[in-house]
């Protein structure tokens, strides 16, 4: 299967590898495994255009200024292919729970149209973005 997320790299390799431990195949790659690394530690807004070009959504803890980044892109008729965000309430090395979240989201929402949209884990079904 076709890699569709990318972690961004304040996302663990523990996080892709409890993915696939969870579900075989898992479409969800680091950045730092991705074009030979070659996208690590680029700017918001740069990887997000590269994203939308790969069609891939990004899988991120940046809540302070990826949705801010990821609005913009919209506003500007840019666009982006999505962006998934883990909320607060999920610690950063509970690895196990946030594999268990995406998987889980990821089934119901892989079909989904993902362009311009940012969703949150745990994720909210009586909010439409």
């Amino acid at each position: 299967m076709r890699a569709r997320l990318l972690a961004d790299e304040n996302a663990s390799h523990r996080l892709v590898a409890a993915c696939r431990r969870i579900e075989i195949g898992f479409p969800l790659l680091h950045v730092a495994d991705w074009e030979k690394g070659a996208y690590l530690s680029t700017k918001d807004p740069a990887l997000l255009m590269v994203l939308r070009e790969s069609n891939m959504i990004l899988v991120s803890f940046d809540r302070s200024s990826l949705p801010m980044h990821a609005g913009k892109l919209t506003r500007e008729s840019l666009g982006h292919a999505g962006v998934i965000l883990f909320r607060r309430a999920v610690p950063a090395a509970a690895f196990g729970a946030q594999a268990r979240l995406l998987v889980n989201f990821w089934r119901e929402a892989r079909d989904w149209d993902w362009a311009d949209r940012i969703e949150y884990l745990p994720h909210d079904p009586t909010h439409r973005a």
